[in-house]
C-alpha cells in the first residue's frame, strides 16, 4: 500500500512539473508583440547562431 501511494505522489508531482514547465504562446491576434517576444525567446540556439554576422561557413 505504501508503494502505491509513493508512485501515485511521485507520478502527481512529475504531472505538475510537466504542467507548470510549458509556456503558452500569447495569442498572436490579441498582442502580436508578445507573441514576437515569445518566438524571439524560444527561438533553436542554432538559429541564433546562424543569424549572428560574424558567422563564417566552412
Amino acid at each position: 500500500m505504501k508503494l502505491t501511494r509513493m508512485n501515485l505522489w511521485l507520478a502527481a508531482a512529475a504531472a505538475m512539473l510537466l504542467t507548470a514547465s510549458c509556456a503558452q504562446a500569447p495569442d498572436a491576434e490579441t498582442d502580436p508583440s508578445a507573441d514576437a517576444a515569445y518566438k524571439r525567446a524560444h527561438r533553436a540556439e542554432g538559429y541564433r547562431e546562424a543569424q549572428r554576422s560574424n558567422v563564417t561557413r566552412n
